[in-house]
């Protein structure tokens, strides 16, 4: 028997089935970006993780992206794609939490900054007081940002509080 061509519908259905991009690249032979590909290129159903990551305002290096502030960002975004809805009360409570904080506080990332205890080992990120320019968004904009007006309206405060 012919192995199947790998295909949009075919991507949507095993999703639907429950099957996720790497097991699906994995029954192709083939990569979970060729799976991401396919779904982009062909206009296919895109999670609210893919949404927020195509709108991710810096270029993290990896053990940069394992750290509390990477994660809270990647939290607020999915919330503000979804307005919450799908999301864990125990992650609504660390957003609630979390903008709590950002009230006199920005988060800045850049990859030169050093290990900070408490914000992350891997360094990368630092709060920052909240300066008049920084308007409402959650982040500081500096020369590792790359804010597009659609991105812009991702990272600013929710217009509710979760």
């Amino acid at each position: 028997m012919e192995q199947q061509q790998l295909s949009l519908s075919i991507i949507e259905d095993l999703k639907g089935k429950g099957f996720n991009q790497s097991q699906i690249a994995e029954m192709f032979g083939k990569s979970r970006q060729a799976v991401s590909w396919h779904k982009t290129r062909y206009g296919g159903h895109r999670t609210p993780r893919e949404i927020v990551m195509d709108a991710w305002p810096f270029d993290v290096p990896r053990a940069m992206g394992q750290t509390h502030p990477f994660r809270r960002l990647r939290d607020h975004a999915e919330y503000m794609v979804t307005g919450g809805k799908g999301m864990p009360t125990d992650k609504l409570k660390r957003l609630r939490s979390f903008y709590k904080r950002m009230e006199n506080e920005v988060l800045e990332f850049d990859p030169n900054i050093g290990p900070i205890d408490g914000v992350s080992r891997y360094g990368g990120w630092a709060y920052r007081t909240r300066r008049a320019s920084d308007a409402d968004l959650l982040i500081r904009v500096n020369e590792y940002t790359n804010l597009t007006e659609e991105a812009r309206m991702i990272w600013r405060f929710p217009p509710e509080i979760p």
